[in-house]
């Protein structure tokens, strides 16, 4: 089953720049084809909420993507503030339920995204933190916890996008960064798939930064990946 997302809002382009300049010519370059971007830790940090206002203010949708980890209160009026500023979809980290229902409490409109585990981290990194089970059961269990908590969806890679649709069925969002065409190499990323391949397995939005941006051309590459990503969507049976 396929959601009613429009295409242009299918690949979420990641803005990891440090500066207002730089971001904004990329939302000049890529605007005609792709209408939904993300401002993450960095370049928050460096311009806060008048470059998401200003993005917002374009016509685009924004995905903030700060991964807020605090106490209920803080998490919650933190995410307050993101619903003052109209985005349209902010991270949590899906640890604790209680941090969880804080953050959706707040939230307004906003579609509250439960990171479960960082797509830079493999079986290495979960034994380095204590955990002993495999990547696939964190993941499916951090999901858990965000979707009981009333989010509206979750941040996975897509290798574990047909594991959580089966677990928890299609009516939640599937952010999944790590996303690569083909001949492209992982970066510091550990689970990586293909755009089409990554919608093929239950994701709904894919989150692409260096694969566009370090490409020779990259108004045609991020072309390539939302065409792949249509092509599979057609393919796929709808409800």
């Amino acid at each position: 089953m396929t959601k009613d997302i429009p295409l242009r809002e299918r690949i979420i382009f990641a803005l990891d720049v440090p500066d207002a300049a730089r971001a904004l010519h990329w939302v000049d370059r890529l605007e005609g084809g792709l209408g939904y971007f993300k401002v993450g830790l960095q370049l928050f940090l460096a311009e806060g909420f008048p470059l998401v206002e200003r993005i917002l203010e374009r016509g685009h949708k924004l995905m903030l993507d700060l991964k807020f980890l605090d106490i209920p209160q803080t998490t919650g009026l933190a995410m307050r503030e993101a619903a003052l500023r109209g985005v349209h979809l902010a991270t949590i980290h899906a640890h604790v339920s209680s941090v969880a229902r804080a953050a959706v409490a707040e939230a307004g409109s906003v579609g509250v995204l439960g990171v479960t585990v960082l797509t830079s981290y493999g079986q290495e990194e979960l034994a380095e933190l204590g955990y002993p089970g495999s990547v696939e059961s964190l993941v499916e269990a951090r999901a858990g916890i965000a979707l009981g908590a009333g989010c509206a969806g979750v941040v996975a890679s897509a290798r574990e996008a047909s594991l959580l649709r089966k677990a928890y069925g299609p009516d939640f969002l599937i952010v999944t960064p790590g996303i690569r065409p083909a001949q492209h190499g992982k970066d510091d990323q550990r689970r990586v798939m293909t755009p089409g391949r990554a919608i093929a397995a239950g994701a709904d939005h894919l989150v692409v930064g260096r694969p566009i941006s370090q490409s020779d051309a990259p108004v045609e590459t991020a072309k390539r990946m939302l065409e792949e990503v249509g092509e599979t969507l057609e393919s796929m049976p709808h409800a």
